[in-house]
């Protein structure tokens, strides 16, 4: 009998193997980034939460509202507070990829509930126009389960915190509401 020259080959069975994992180690990777919000941090370039600092013009102007719309609306600043907390508590660290939508949902009836009776007694006009535009996306969560809207919601809640309550566990502006409009 002759011999067969047999070259080392890893054949079918081995190339199925070797897909089985790179595709694991891929998709652990990918749940991982995005459970702990490292996603931002790869593609955008920046790190997750560590932003560039606030300047000292932002920190006086915020400071200036906090002792001007804040002093003077502090029922709206203690629903802002205590509706950023929730917030915190179920969209952050990457809750926000799976949230509970009844509760999601029985929230933006609070907030619509809150308004109703807050909303009359603002008279300052962006204030006013950040509360309206808050009842808007609070009234689309009630009716529909879209993911940004809570995001979106959360950062004008932040923003708003950080106005009227001189809110300090973030140092991040979204500049997403009127009453706080800046540039960082």
């Amino acid at each position: 009998m002759a011999k067969r020259n047999q070259k080392f080959g890893m054949g079918w069975f081995g190339w199925a193997v070797i897909g089985v994992i790179v595709l694991t180690v891929a998709a652990s990777s990918l749940f991982f980034f995005n459970l702990f919000g490292f996603s931002n941090a790869l593609f955008d370039g920046q790190a997750s939460g560590s932003d560039e600092p606030i300047s000292e013009e932002t920190r006086q102007k915020v400071k200036k509202i906090n002792e001007t719309v804040g002093k003077s609306h502090q029922e709206i600043g203690t629903f802002v507070s205590k509706t950023h907390d929730f917030y915190n508590d179920t969209t952050g660290y990457g809750d926000i990829a799976s949230l509970d939508w009844d509760q999601q949902q029985k929230r933006a009836e609070q907030i619509l509930a809150s308004l109703k009776n807050l909303l009359p007694e603002v008279n300052q006009k962006a204030l006013k126009s950040d509360l309206k535009h808050i009842r808007g996306l609070a009234n689309e969560i009630k009716s529909h389960e879209d993911t940004e809207k809570v995001r979106y919601l959360h950062r004008m809640f932040h923003d708003l915190d950080i106005a009227l309550n001189n809110y300090k566990a973030y140092d991040k502006i979204w500049n997403v509401t009127e009453t706080l409009e800046t540039s960082n």
